[in-house]
C-alpha cells in the first residue's frame, strides 16, 4: 500500500479544471517525466547496496566541510528560518520581490517536507545505517528510521528549483542544483540514504516548486488549483 502511495505521488500528473472554451495547462509533470523518476528509482535500486559498499569503503571522498555544508542545504531546521527571515526582511524594507520570492520559497520548502515524510512514512523503507544487509527492507506505515524519499534531498531540490525559476543565467541554476546534488551525495555518504532514497527525493522537492509556481503565479480570473483532476 505504501508503495501505491508513493506511485499515485508521482503519476498524478495534476492539472487545472480548465474553464469552458479555455486550452489546459501543461502539466506540473509530464509522462515521460514519470517514467524516467520510476525507471532512475528502480535502477538505483539495484544499485544501492553497491554504492553503499563503495561509500563505506571511503567515506571522505570529498572535504568534511563540503558534507556539512550539503547536509545543512537540506535541512528544514536551518534552511527554514534562513527563508523565513528573508519574508520578514522584505516585509519590513517594503521590498515586495524579496518578500514573494522568499514566500514562495517558504511554500515550497513546507510542501516538500510534509510530502517527503508522508510518503516516507507510508513506505516504510528502512535506512542504510538501520538495516545495512538488505536495500529492500520495508515496514510501512512506521514512523521511525524511514528512508524513501530522502526529505532532506527533497528540500534542498526544492529550494534550488524555487530559486532557479526566480533567475534568468543557467550559472546560479547550476549553482542551485549542484548544491541540492552535493545534499543528495552527503545524506549518501552518512548512511542516511541509499541512493535511490535522493532520487524520488529530487523528484519531490521539484514537483513541489512547480506546484507552488503555479499556485502563486495564476491569473485572478483563473480557475483555482483546487480543483484538480488525475491523468494517468
Amino acid at each position: 500500500m505504501g508503495s501505491r502511495a508513493a506511485v499515485l505521488l508521482l503519476l498524478c500528473l495534476v492539472q487545472p479544471l480548465s474553464a469552458q472554451g479555455e486550452a489546459p495547462r501543461s502539466p506540473v509533470i509530464r509522462g515521460w517525466e514519470v517514467a524516467a523518476v520510476l525507471g532512475l528509482t528502480a535502477g538505483a535500486m539495484a544499485l544501492d547496496q553497491s554504492v553503499r559498499h563503495v561509500l563505506r569503503r571511503d567515506s571522505k571522498r570529498l572535504p568534511g566541510a563540503l558534507i556539512r555544508a550539503g547536509d545543512l542545504f537540506g535541512n528544514v531546521r536551518y534552511v527554514g528560518p534562513a527563508i523565513l527571515a528573508g519574508v520578514l526582511g522584505g516585509v519590513i524594507v517594503s521590498d515586495t520581490t524579496t518578500e514573494q520570492v522568499s514566500t514562495r520559497v517558504l511554500e515550497t520548502t513546507a510542501l516538500s517536507g510534509l510530502s517527503a515524510l508522508a510518503l516516507k512514512s507510508a513506505i516504510g523503507r528502512r535506512r542504510p545505517d538501520v538495516a545495512p544487509n538488505t536495500a529492500f527492507s520495508f515496514r510501512p506505515l512506521a514512523f521511525k528510521g524511514n528512508s524513501l524519499p530522502s526529505g532532506h534531498t527533497a528540500i534542498a531540490f526544492a529550494v534550488a528549483t524555487s530559486l532557479a525559476s526566480e533567475t534568468r543565467d543557467h550559472w546560479s541554476d547550476a549553482l542551485f542544483y549542484g548544491a541540492g546534488t552535493l545534499t543528495a551525495f552527503a545524506r549518501i555518504n552518512d548512511d542516511k540514504h541509499w541512493l535511490s532514497d535522493t532520487i524520488l527525493g529530487a523528484a519531490v522537492g521539484i514537483v513541489s516548486a512547480r506546484l507552488v509556481q503555479r499556485w502563486s503565479r495564476k491569473s485572478p480570473e483563473a480557475t483555482p488549483l483546487i480543483a484538480l483532476r488525475f491523468a494517468f
